[in-house]
């Protein structure tokens, strides 16, 4: 079993994204590059703020790719905390339990260009924690020209989120949350893709140690960049971290082909990590923190 938990699939994919020129994947061209590369399911994370680079997807089409496809993709939902007439905790919970009547797992990814402690954030986040839905972000420095949720090198405004909401869970995703893995880190650094060792007092490894509500989406570029820049780092913050690290791709056109899930199994194999840390990082974590249910189902069935 693999799950994929960082997936953009669009129903008709047509506007070119502005940084690579390509459109998103469509259900077709998503299911032939899971089958590829082994992945049984993946999470759509639709996008909503202004500031993506990319379509806009509604809720309908996402949960008409799901019907359309059953057993593949499993839905989130993504909300633009500053849409006229919403911004509180009442309303968020009530446009949440619409969307989960209809089968959304989650919220993401979110990538509104606020500051993580915004008031209409934790109303969303007050909302999530209640229904007992996990978040997956995007992060990004307030000097910078894109998205992502606001925060400045240590993550501070991000921190005080997580001691907000000790109960929600939050995947985190984006180059300027994966280069916080790294202690000699600069504010100029933040949107890059070091290739320099892991030094010693990074931002992340205090803050998963500390809240056990952090978890790590490991898609893209950036989760790839974190897991093999320093392999000897890694084997160790992978046996740390093993119940709380996803395997995610974020393969959003059909050129790019991420190797994580190849990189893993190699680990594996190579006796880095255990057969079990890479199963949890491949399904499990993703299985029990979404509250998929598909491994009492295996255990069921045997």
């Amino acid at each position: 079993m693999i799950i994929d938990v960082h997936a953009h699939v669009l129903r008709w994919p047509i506007l070119k994204k502005t940084n690579n020129d390509r459109p998103f994947m469509s259900p077709e061209e998503q299911i032939r590059r899971m089958d590829e590369k082994g992945i049984d399911k993946a999470v759509i994370l639709p996008l909503t703020s202004a500031e993506v680079n990319a379509e806009h997807q509604s809720m309908g089409e996402v949960f008409e790719i799901t019907r359309m496809y059953p057993g593949r993709f499993i839905p989130f939902c993504d909300i633009e905390v500053r849409r006229a007439g919403w911004g509180t905790t009442e309303r968020f919970r009530d446009v949440l339990e619409q969307y989960v009547a209809h089968g959304a797992k989650g919220v993401g990814e979110l990538t509104c260009r606020v500051y993580w402690d915004d008031p209409r954030l934790w109303a969303l986040f007050a909302a999530c924690q209640d229904m007992g839905l996990t978040v997956t972000f995007h992060t990004s420095p307030p000097e910078a020209v894109t998205y992502g949720v606001i925060d400045e090198l240590g993550l501070p405004r991000f921190e005080k989120t997580l001691q907000a909401f000790p109960e929600l869970y939050f995947f985190g995703h984006s180059a300027s949350f994966w280069s916080e893995i790294s202690g000699d880190l600069t504010a100029d650094q933040k949107e890059s893709y070091s290739a320099t060792p892991i030094v010693p007092g990074g931002t992340l490894v205090r803050l998963f140690r500390a809240y056990p509500n952090l978890c790590g989406d490991l898609s893209a570029g950036s989760g790839f960049n974190a897991l093999t820049r320093d392999p000897s780092f890694t084997y160790e913050f992978l046996d740390e971290f093993q119940d709380r690290l996803m395997m995610g791709l974020d393969h959003t056109d059909v050129e790019l082909d991420f190797q994580q899930i190849e990189w893993l199994k190699a680990c594996r194999d190579e006796k880095h990590i255990t057969a079990e840390i890479c199963e949890k990082i491949l399904w499990r974590n993703a299985d029990r923190l979404i509250g998929l249910g598909l491994a009492d189902a295996m255990d069921q069935g045997k």
